[in-house]
């Protein structure tokens, strides 16, 4: 299966600088700058950025629900441990960021970029992935328990420990990424493209003695 281009994030050629003072449920930003700025303790719904930037933006202790990002970027950010259960994420990328145990379990992700970003221990369970991308990034422990995917790629990722429990990975290509153990579905492996180490690792798993 050829991988369809993803496409990157749209701004206008100027964004106003703001700051999170006013934010509540259904706030919606648009056209805008976040920068050097902390959000801390907050659980808000229906919040939508669109066509924003985020740059050097720490989120703490937060808890989004309905999270709406279109066309969202975020540059060295830390969003570690934030959930973002349920969400819409439509092409937005994640740069050079702390994504470690982020929830963005049953989201629709669309269009989008992980890259350069430490990402242990965060979740995509029983989310929608088309035309993502993670790349040159640990994914260690992470959850990708039951997704739906078109077009995802894993480029120089560790996958070790990564849960893939449920998911069919036929046409899914790991064999750029590298893993000491995983977590699969045997009877959902066929189709995968694995290289030999991968295939050793595997087949121990399974039980089989590797001479």
């Amino acid at each position: 299966m050829k991988i369809q281009k993803i496409e990157p994030p749209r701004f206008p050629v100027d964004l106003r600088e703001e700051t999170f003072e006013l934010i509540e449920d259904e706030a919606f930003y648009e056209n805008c700058l976040f920068k050097n700025c902390t959000l801390t303790g907050r659980d808000l719904e229906k919040v939508c950025f669109q066509s924003v930037q985020f740059v050097n933006v720490t989120f703490s202790d937060c808890h989004f629900h309905q999270l709406e990002l279109l066309d969202v970027e975020f540059i060295k950010c830390n969003l570690s441990n934030t959930e973002m259960i349920g969400g819409i994420l439509h092409r937005c990328a994640f740069l050079d960021s702390k994504i470690v145990g982020v929830n963005f379990a049953e989201s629709s992700i669309l269009d989008t970029t992980f890259k350069d970003c430490q990402a242990n221990y965060s979740s995509f369970s029983y989310a929608s992935l088309k035309r993502v991308s993670f790349t040159e990034m640990p994914l260690i422990e992470s959850d990708f328990f039951n997704i739906k995917w078109l077009h995802l790629t894993f480029n120089a990722c560790d996958l070790t420990g990564v849960n893939l429990m449920q998911t069919n990975l036929k046409g899914l290509n790991l064999s750029t990424s590298s893993f000491e153990k995983i977590n699969l579905s045997i009877e959902l492996l066929r189709g995968c493209k694995i290289n030999t180490e991968q295939s050793i690792v595997i087949a121990g798993a399974l039980g089989c003695i590797v001479e």
